[in-house]
């Protein structure tokens, strides 16, 4: 059978608060290195954290190099997880990185191979903790080294390439490198030779996040070409080998949307209505905290404030722009839209199906929203009728289907209300394409996981629920993708 050369992953592994090692017993001359070793590990098995803390500190008080090395490193790298417990990342960091490097100046003087495997095990869980901290710190260089260095230390640890993939992909965009940690994941949890270091309680539920990461992987670049590794020189559709990554996730877990959701779209599957809203939540909850940055820094997107100078135009000018008494922000995000109508709203309300963007929204902008709400746009303009006006910017394009959307707008809307929102198309040569093959197209599913719509379509939607067409205007780079714009 032949393997993906192209493989993803992203899994950040809670770190766990377990003693690692416990092994010497107390000595009858008293306290020594050892025996705080054994009281730090009773303490933090009970999660008395100062308590492990304060045992810990004096057993490293008192190693000398007549201690075992296991001893040793067991006592830095506990202590650091007793104090990363408490939040105190700085100090973790410090001690994992001296229970590494005692490991790196000792590990040549022991010649016993079953202890020399036992220590090492021991350091390759303080290296990946420490990335894990890193991570934390917001360090992704240092945090790529340390689980690296894990890795090497053990290899079959699979967490620590999972992980490494991760930082590489997403924080560090180098994912050629990426690639092959995760592929290296991907053998490790599916060979059969040895016992995966931690294995997880639930390899479905991994095997499938981990197929679909692979997709994302794949589909990544548009200029990526593909093969296969049995014959690196035959290229490969990559769209096929994406479609094949995201058709067994679902296979490995039924339940899991995303994957159902970008399956859909690189097979372009025309029945596909909708963006199912567990899709959509997970992935702004994934990105809520850096959602803004995302889509303004980096994508250059500037639809939100397109919208209002457009919807000023449909007045005759901002003079001219009335007050409205009810406003729902539809899909509001962290209120980049709301902001934007907020001087012409008595009670604004922003809706959104993640509670991690809403909070975000409340955070960047207290004063905002008189009002926020987690859940289903189409439920809520039912909930809150009348209402004076809706807006929407880049949220309808998770829709394909627009009646059961302009159904409930059309309910939810009082007489006389407006809506406002921005829709996608798409590309000149998908538009040409489709304009031969399927004149009367109504939307498309995109290789972004969104949806294009045809004007036409829209517009046709709109009157079949009482929505006459006042203002439309095309918005042509209003925001970039792999440097090209999207219209």
């Amino acid at each position: 059978m032949s393997r993906l050369s192209c493989l993803a992953f992203l899994l950040l592994l809670m770190r766990s608060t377990s003693i690692l090692v416990s092994r010497a017993a107390m000595n009858d001359d008293g306290l020594t290195t050892e025996s705080f070793l054994e009281l730090g590990d009773e303490s933090l098995s009970q999660g008395d954290y100062p308590g492990a803390i304060e045992h810990y500190e004096k057993g490293v008080s008192l190693v000398t190099e007549d201690d075992s090395l296991i001893t040793a490193i067991s006592l830095r790298t506990n202590l650091a997880t007793a104090l990363s417990s408490l939040g105190k990342e700085e100090a973790a960091a410090e001690s994992y990185r001296s229970a590494v490097l005692q490991y790196t100046k000792g590990i040549d003087e022991i010649v016993d191979k079953e202890t020399k495997k036992e220590v090492t095990d021991v350091a390759a869980q303080a290296s990946f903790f420490l990335g894990m901290v890193y991570q934390d710190l917001n360090q992704p260089q240092r945090a790529a080294d340390a689980y690296a260095f894990a890795n090497s230390l053990d290899p079959f640890h699979w967490a620590s390439l999972a992980n490494l993939g991760a930082v590489l992909h997403d924080e560090l965009k180098q994912h050629d490198d990426a690639l092959l940690a995760y592929n290296k994941a991907f053998e490790i949890l599916t060979q059969t030779e040895a016992e995966p270091t931690d294995a997880p309680e639930e390899p479905r539920y991994i095997l499938s996040q981990l197929q679909y990461r692979i997709g994302l992987a794949i589909t990544h670049d548009p200029s990526r070409k593909c093969a296969i590794m049995d014959d690196p020189t035959k290229e490969v559709s990559c769209t096929e080998m994406a479609a094949n990554a995201f058709s067994l996730a679902t296979t490995y877990d039924p339940r899991n949307e995303a994957a159902k959701h970008m399956l859909a779209t690189v097979t372009a599957d025309a029945t596909m209505k909708r963006a199912s809203n567990v899709y959509v939540k997970s992935l702004f909850d994934d990105y809520a905290h850096n959602f803004e940055h995302s889509l303004v820094d980096e994508l250059g997107y500037n639809g939100f404030e397109r919208l209002r100078r457009g919807f000023d135009r449909a007045f005759g000018g901002e003079e001219n722009v009335p007050t409205f008494k009810l406003v729902i922000d539809a899909g509001c995000g962290t209120g980049l839209v709301g902001e934007q109508f907020r001087n012409v709203t008595e009670y604004l309300v922003g809706v959104d199906l993640s509670e991690a963007i809403i909070e975000e929204a409340v955070k960047v902008r207290p004063n905002l929203y008189n009002e926020t709400r987690v859940g289903d746009v189409t439920d809520v303009f039912r909930e809150m009728k009348p209402v004076s006006l809706i807006i929407a910017g880049d949220s309808y394009i998770y829709f394909g289907d627009l009646v059961p959307l302009f159904q409930s707008m059309e309910e939810g809307l009082e007489d006389g209300g407006f809506v406002a929102f921005t829709l996608e198309n798409v590309g000149k040569d998908t538009q040409e394409a489709l304009e031969q093959s399927k004149p009367d197209w109504r939307w498309q599913l995109t290789a972004s996981g969104r949806f294009a719509h045809r004007k036409d379509y829209v517009q046709s939607v709109g009157e079949a629920h009482s929505l006459k067409l006042v203002h439309y205007e095309p918005m042509v780079d209003f925001r970039y993708e792999n440097g090209v714009g999207v219209q």
